[in-house]
């Protein structure tokens, strides 16, 4: 049995229809099956169905897209004109838009032509910023069935992970400053299981300080960014363990202590 979608070519744009070959399993009458479940055969008849609604990847960490697709199916011997919509909106533990999220907007449906019997899907991506404090993304999906007015609706929450515990610390220490100088002493340490073998720590001076010696390291610095790297004989930082090397620089008007590190390319907490 095929499926047959006639979409409007901004709809198609705006939120990615996609069509699915007919399945066996059937849909949720009520609209109320979990999340990516279906149900027997014998409740799929007279309208039009929603059978799942699921979130791939299922769980998500700040920082990754998340794509929600549903599934419908045409549960009556005739072909059917069907609307469709999907929302999503990022929730917490508290009331309103949690922090570092951005309120989403409301797209516009879709129409959908469907044969008998064939089953359709509708689906939207989101992207869950770095910075998300939320613990959820809650879509609701819609279909209705032009021809009878029935609208139903599915809802479903796919969990937001807090981000992974930054794989490294650095600690940033001002050991003597004067008129016009300063040394620092940096130390990083490994926070995470496995070694690290061979670092470049990366940091951009909050103030107008450059560097003009450093020890334990080779510093090398591009307008108010320092990348230092590993001397030759201190490039392993076991699990646990730290490694300390330090500068000695310049500055007119601002000696301010960077607040912000990444330790090959992995941002890395500041201790």
């Amino acid at each position: 049995m095929r499926t047959l979608l006639t979409l409007a070519a901004a709809a198609v744009c705006a939120a990615g229809a996609l069509a699915v070959p007919a399945a066996a399993a059937q849909a949720d009458p009520a609209g109320t099956a979990p999340a990516g479940a279906t149900v027997p055969a014998d409740t799929c008849a007279g309208t039009v169905q929603i059978q799942s609604l699921t979130f791939d990847p299922p769980r998500v960490v700040p920082g990754q897209v998340v794509r929600a697709t549903a599934v419908g199916q045409n549960c009556t011997a005739q072909q059917q004109q069907v609307g469709t919509a999907i929302y999503g909106r990022f929730v917490g533990s508290t009331p309103g838009i949690p922090t570092g999220c951005p309120a989403l907007p409301s797209l516009p449906g879709w129409a959908v032509t469907v044969d008998p019997g064939a089953t359709f899907s509708w689906r939207e991506g989101y992207w869950v910023s770095a910075d998300c404090t939320a613990t959820g993304l809650e879509v609701t999906v819609l279909l209705e069935d032009t021809a009878t007015g029935t609208r139903l609706t599915q809802t479903a929450t796919v969990p937001i992970d807090p981000p992974p515990a930054a794989p490294c610390t650095v600690s940033y220490r001002t050991g003597s400053e004067w008129p016009g100088g300063f040394t620092a002493q940096i130390t990083i340490k490994n926070t995470s299981t496995v070694p690290v073998d061979g670092w470049a720590l990366s940091f951009t001076f909050p103030g107008d300080q450059h560097i003009v010696q450093s020890w334990s390291a080779t510093a090398q610095q591009s307008g108010a960014t320092v990348t230092a790297r590993n001397a030759s004989y201190n490039p392993l930082v076991a699990p646990g363990a730290s490694v300390v090397f330090g500068v000695l620089g310049t500055w007119q008007a601002s000696d301010a202590v960077p607040i912000a590190f990444t330790l090959n390319d992995v941002s890395c907490a500041a201790g």
